[in-house]
């Protein structure tokens, strides 16, 4: 993967504007999103300019209150790229090292606290068991708290499921630590030193990391699906969610966000690169997960993202440093089968860059059709409607294909790939990889 150089972070004055064509991502969103129900925002920006901003739905739907582009939105996990920039300028300034192990901050907290690093903190390798599951949504999830070390020391399960640095294991828990080694060592509270050191120089006057009970202005109304009714999302204590998520803003602040990223408003750019790339495991193969972003391939394009599920909220950003083009979509709906928002971002990735997906024909997607067996027991379906190919795992949901060469296909619901490997085994029989980062899986078609 062509990902990071230092070519890659000079935006040429001779990269041309993206082709967006405003009709087809309005098709796009018009056949997700009603216009009675839970909405969304959609923005895409390129080298300072906005190509596309609209909104739809509504923003409340008992008032009938329609969407508006400025409404804000809790972002949820994406807050995760803040507090990762934090503590890389906390780097910077020196107050901390990557290498520094979770003792120094929290001592006896886990019994690996010695081989715990920030670095593994910031790269979910650090092998902590996250509390964040379906039972902690439903009881522990409204509790308040009156600091960071409270929430951690309450939710705290010495569980170690790897060893730091062994593997990559989205966790929560990581960046509520983080929350606190920002506190430490700034001697500011983390709401504090987020608002001071990037929401005023980036002069995100939209943006808010909330107390309970704080009004948010233009807020939409959270919504959730429930008993295949959307209803009111749950309540939840905000101090919980510091470091992992909390953070409320709007579309045009998120932007700005990654102007201030660029521009080096935020941390070096030797340190973005760092935190942009692919973080290196133990055994030296590269994730897909850096400190606080996604990063991969797409389109031929190295692209930088995130998404954030919440209670009532959901949002994803898509970055392509190469051409300086933003892609946002937020939804004050937090349930994928009513709104997606990372299908969303995909459809109008795929659709600005239609001319870099190759085209294939109906006999190569046949050749690719069937079921497989993986080596580790489980099984995938490739099935073709028209041009699109879909893949099912272990009777999961479908996820269609996007072709990046004859062979290679990016899953939709990112960041995962499946590659068709023609008479490349024994058998002679069609193979496929599917993979995640360093996770790889082989498997043989069986008819």
């Amino acid at each position: 993967m062509k990902i990071i150089t230092s070519i890659f972070f000079i935006l040429c004055s001779s990269i041309s504007l993206a082709q967006v064509n405003s009709a087809e991502i309005d098709r796009i969103i018009n056949n997700v999103v009603k216009t009675n129900g839970p909405g969304a925002i959609v923005y895409v920006k390129q080298k300072g300019k906005v190509l596309y901003e609209k909104a739809f739905g509504k923003s409340n739907i008992e008032l009938n209150v329609d969407m508006k582009t400025k409404n804000t939105f809790n972002i949820a996990s994406i807050s995760k790229e803040f507090t990762a920039m934090s503590i890389l300028q906390l780097m910077e300034k020196g107050k901390l090292s990557l290498e520094d192990n979770l003792n120094k901050y929290l001592p006896n907290y886990s019994k690996n606290g010695d081989k715990i690093k920030i670095k593994h903190l910031l790269s979910h390798t650090s092998g902590l068991k996250s509390h964040t599951d379906t039972i902690w949504a439903n009881t522990d999830g409204r509790r308040y708290f009156e600091s960071m070390e409270n929430v951690l020391n309450y939710f705290k399960k010495d569980v170690i499921k790897f060893e730091p640095g062994e593997r990559h294991d989205y966790c929560n828990l990581n960046f509520n630590v983080l929350a606190y080694i920002i506190e430490q060592t700034s001697g500011m509270s983390y709401s504090e030193y987020v608002e001071e050191h990037i929401f005023k120089p980036l002069d995100m006057t939209d943006s808010y990391i909330p107390n309970e009970g704080q009004v948010i202005p233009n807020l939409s109304t959270g919504y959730e699906l429930k008993d295949n009714k959307i209803v009111y999302a749950r309540y939840h204590s905000l101090n919980q969610t510091r470091g992992s998520s909390s953070i409320h803003t709007t579309v045009q602040d998120l932007a700005k966000w990654y102007e201030g990223l660029m521009n080096s408003k935020v941390v070096s750019r030797t340190t973005l690169r760092k935190a942009w790339s692919p973080f290196v495991l133990n055994n030296g193969m590269s994730e897909v997960y850096g400190y606080g972003f996604y990063s991969g391939e797409k389109f031929n394009k190295t692209a930088i993202f995130h998404n954030g599920f919440i209670f009532g909220y959901s949002t994803s950003d898509m970055y392509f440093p190469e051409d300086d083009l933003l892609i946002l979509v937020a939804s004050n709906i937090s349930d994928i089968n009513v709104i997606n928002t990372n299908n969303i971002i995909f459809d109008i990735a795929a659709n600005i860059y239609k001319k870099n997906t190759p085209k294939l024909t109906a006999g190569t997607l046949d050749s690719y059709v069937g079921n497989y067996r993986m080596k580790e027991g489980f099984g995938a379906k490739v099935f073709r409607e028209g041009l699109q190919l879909f893949i099912i795992v272990s009777d999961g949901k479908p996820d269609k294909l996007f072709p990046e060469s004859q062979t290679v296909f990016m899953v939709k619901d990112f960041p995962a790939k499946a590659e068709f490997l023609p008479s490349e085994n024994d058998s002679g029989e069609m193979g496929i990889i599917l993979s995640r980062g360093a996770d790889r899986f082989e498997g043989i078609k069986e008819d």
